[in-house]
């Protein structure tokens, strides 16, 4: 008596769980649906000074902490696209857009990758430009440059 009773609720709960095709349809239609990635907004590359902040009064030696965003930062050897490492020029706005920073008491290279350094300046009033170049110093531009003026007392 129970086997009879059995394979009606059976049937039941089997065409109930079963659905519709218009269930099977959104199941169908939900797994052809490509994954929407998490797209990461894109940054603009710039370079900027940390600190000090523009305007500072300082003393000397004068602490400089560099940041750069939109690009990484790796020892000068290389030339990889989206690469490149820091340069501080002193009184000067930027370095001309693909041409080799030289190394001198004005434009000071930090090709081992650094991301801040010390500066002994004289007391007077200084413009700092972080320069940010290729694997072989090539300069990125103004684009990839940034200024503050500094007062050392």
């Amino acid at each position: 008596m129970k086997s009879k009773l059995l394979l009606p609720a059976m049937l039941i709960l089997l065409w109930g769980c079963g659905g519709s095709n218009q269930n099977k349809e959104q199941v169908a239609e939900a797994k052809n649906v490509p994954a929407q990635k998490a797209e990461t907004p894109k940054v603009e590359p710039r370079v900027f000074f940390k600190y000090p902040e523009d305007g500072a009064k300082v003393g000397s030696p004068v602490y400089i902490e560099m940041g750069v965003e939109g690009m990484e930062i790796e020892p000068a050897g290389a030339v990889k696209e989206g690469f490149g490492h820091h340069h501080i020029l002193i009184n000067q706005t930027h370095w001309p857009l693909g041409e080799v920073i030289p190394m001198s008491d004005s434009t000071l290279h930090y090709g081992k990758g650094q991301r801040d350094t010390t500066l002994e300046l004289e007391p007077g009033e200084y413009t700092l430009t972080l320069q940010f170049a290729d694997g072989v110093h090539a300069s990125y531009g103004e684009p990839m440059a940034a200024s503050i003026k500094v007062i050392v007392e």
